[in-house]
């Protein structure tokens, strides 16, 4: 009986849980840490590539949020670690969710570049 209200207890909380609330969701600067140390692990950008340009962290991958299915070209790996960071605080979300349903289990939203600390490389 126990088990039993557990389980409801626990599927009750999952109902009440937005479907962005699932994702482990590092800050910008954490995801470009953690997929600098990792060798299993890359950065996606999924800004628009004129913003892109604009201004990137050194080694990330421009993939824009319209355009994921990409993805597959770029990264084959699905046991990849795909650290994903943005423009606005729901696309690293969103494209986390999208590379979920396409295999990568291991996306993990990475903030927003507006929040970033260091530098940024430029493409002319």
């Amino acid at each position: 009986m126990r088990n039993s209200i557990e389980r409801h207890n626990k599927a009750k909380e999952k109902q009440k849980m937005g479907i962005f609330d699932r994702f482990k969701v590092l800050t910008v600067n954490d995801a470009i840490n953690e997929s600098r140390t990792d060798k299993n692990a890359v950065l996606i950008d999924v800004r628009a590539k004129d913003v892109y340009k604009r201004g990137y962290i050194s080694g990330s991958i421009n993939i824009p949020m319209m355009q994921l299915e990409l993805i597959e070209k770029r990264v084959p790996d699905k046991e990849k670690k795909i650290y994903i960071v943005g423009s606005y605080d729901n696309d690293p979300k969103k494209a986390a969710k999208k590379l979920k349903k396409m295999g990568y289990e291991n996306a993990i939203p990475g903030g927003r570049m507006e929040e970033h600390e260091g530098s940024l490389k430029k493409l002319k």
